[in-house]
Parts: structure tokens; C-alpha cells; sequence
């Protein structure tokens, strides 16, 4: 049981990981002004509109239930989410008479990833891990993801690329879609009564490689200066396994009393992250 808890925990981690590993992207600007390059009319005040929706507050915090799927296994526990712009995302989960199992810790400098049970864990920067090294990936994609906002892949600002986005209408759905990129294909599907970000589907354009991430999110909620989903649920599919991270958030509030770092003991014993998880992927 323990080395099913601790290696499925870790697989959750990876799972994390990898979902951001497909893109490389910078967050979105809350100021919108100027013109909108590319796009006229209802498309462009529709895709400000998009965007205008990020949240104001910088900080959040929430009560989390986490089920990780892989194959034909799940496995489900609590814990909670906290969040800092620009700074750092932790994500805590506890088992039953336990207490907290797992901790990562992403912050704008390094990933922090701690299996409690076995007393060990991974610090590392984000290009010391091969599979998020070749995605080229930062601080600033995991954000977006946990943030719920559109983004363009390299840029601080998604209102300057948004002549690049193609804005089509799909039932009660507009679709923005991104496709200029060198290596991915970008699909934001934004419910269109109020342009909120409802799935974001991730693709590479190798026809070979059928590996995808599909980002969706639901049960928009009060909070701060508009609304933000209370479920979110990544699904990676990969050449040999797919994975599903399902994510509801309880308890959302701006508390920012928290310690925004992790100290850890001198009991835990550093492990080289590659090595790490070479030896709980499947």
C-alpha cells in the first residue's frame, strides 16, 4: 500500500508536469487597450472580451479534491491549492489519518516535488527535466492552466499575437485556434454567452505523434473580480498511457497568510528528478 500511494502520487506529479510540458507560453496581460491587430468588428470585442476575464486578485486559495486516473487505476485525495501570481503554486494532498502525503511547489525560479512518505524529493529548474526541457517550458505556462486564462506560446501578451488566432463560432461555443506555432496546435474553446475559457486542447503537428493534452474546466464560481472554474480536469494522452488529473476546488479565498516556501528537514533525502521518474512511468 505504501508504495502504491507514494509511486501513484508521483505519477500525479508527473502527470502535472507533463500537461504543461506542451506548451511553453507566457500569462496573459489583465490590461487590454489599442486596437486589436488582425481581427475587426464583433471578433475583436469578443476576443478582448476573452480575455478581460482573467482574475484580478493575485492571490487564491482553496480546499482541493484530486482523483488521478492511469489505465485502469484511480486513486483519490484531499488537500488544497494556493496560488501567488508570478510567484509560486503549491498543491498539497493528504490521505485519511495520515495527514499530507505530497507537496509541489512551482515557483517562477524552480520545481519543488515532495513524497512525504518516503522522506525524499526533486529540486530542480525546469530544464533539468527532459521532457519539460524539450517543451521549453517555464513558470509562466503553468500559470496559465491554474489561472484559467488564454495564452500565446512565448509571449506576455495575448493581445498582441490575436491576428494570429482564428475566431469561429461553434454552437454556443467560439472556438479561438492557434496554429502558427512551430511544433503545436493551440484550440481554446470559450463558452460564448460569457467568454469564458471552457477546454483547451494541446496537439502536436507531427501526424505521428498522437500524444494530446486536453485542459477543461467547469462549475464557474464567484471570485474576486469575476469568475473562476471549481473543476478542472487535465487528460495527457500518450503513446503508452494515458493519464487524468480531475481537480475540485472548495473554500475559494484571497487568503494570503501562508508560507510561500517549503522547508524541508534534513531527514529528506534529495533524488535526481529524471531518475525519479524514470522509475515509476509504466
Amino acid at each position: 500500500m505504501k508504495h502504491t500511494l507514494s509511486r501513484a502520487l508521483l505519477l500525479m506529479a508527473l502527470v502535472a508536469l507533463t500537461a504543461t510540458g506542451c506548451k511553453s507560453t507566457k500569462n496573459v496581460m489583465t490590461t487590454h487597450s489599442g486596437p486589436t491587430p488582425g481581427i475587426d468588428g464583433p471578433k475583436a470585442s469578443y476576443a478582448k472580451k476573452v480575455l478581460s476575464n482573467a482574475i484580478e486578485s493575485r492571490v487564491l486559495t482553496a480546499k482541493m479534491k484530486v482523483n488521478l486516473a492511469m489505465g485502469d487505476k484511480n486513486i483519490s485525495l484531499s488537500g488544497s491549492l494556493r496560488m501567488k501570481r508570478g510567484d509560486v503554486i503549491q498543491l498539497s494532498m493528504t490521505f485519511p489519518l495520515v495527514g499530507e502525503v505530497c507537496r509541489m511547489e512551482f515557483t517562477n525560479t524552480d520545481v519543488l516535488i515532495v513524497d512525504r512518505i518516503n522522506s525524499r524529493y526533486v529540486r530542480t529548474d525546469y530544464d533539468k527535466i527532459d521532457f519539460l526541457r524539450s517543451a521549453n517550458l517555464d513558470f509562466s505556462a503553468l500559470e496559465s492552466i491554474f489561472w484559467n486564462e488564454i495564452f500565446y506560446p512565448g509571449s506576455n501578451s495575448a493581445q498582441e499575437h490575436l491576428g494570429e488566432y482564428t475566431i469561429s463560432s461553434a454552437g454556443s461555443h467560439t472556438l479561438l485556434s492557434l496554429t502558427t506555432a512551430p511544433k503545436l496546435d493551440y484550440a481554446f474553446l470559450t463558452i460564448t454567452e460569457s467568454a469564458l475559457l471552457d477546454r483547451v486542447t494541446i496537439s502536436s503537428k507531427n501526424v505521428t505523434d498522437t500524444s494530446n493534452l486536453v485542459c477543461s474546466y467547469g462549475d464557474f464560481a464567484k471570485f474576486s473580480s469575476g469568475r473562476f472554474p471549481t473543476h478542472m480536469q487535465l487528460n495527457f494522452a500518450g503513446d503508452k498511457q494515458n493519464y487524468g488529473l480531475d481537480i475540485s476546488l472548495s473554500s475559494l479565498a484571497t487568503n494570503s497568510d501562508w508560507q510561500t516556501r517549503t522547508q524541508l528537514s534534513s531527514k529528506y533525502t534529495p533524488m535526481d528528478a529524471d531518475r525519479l521518474f524514470r522509475s515509476i512511468i509504466p
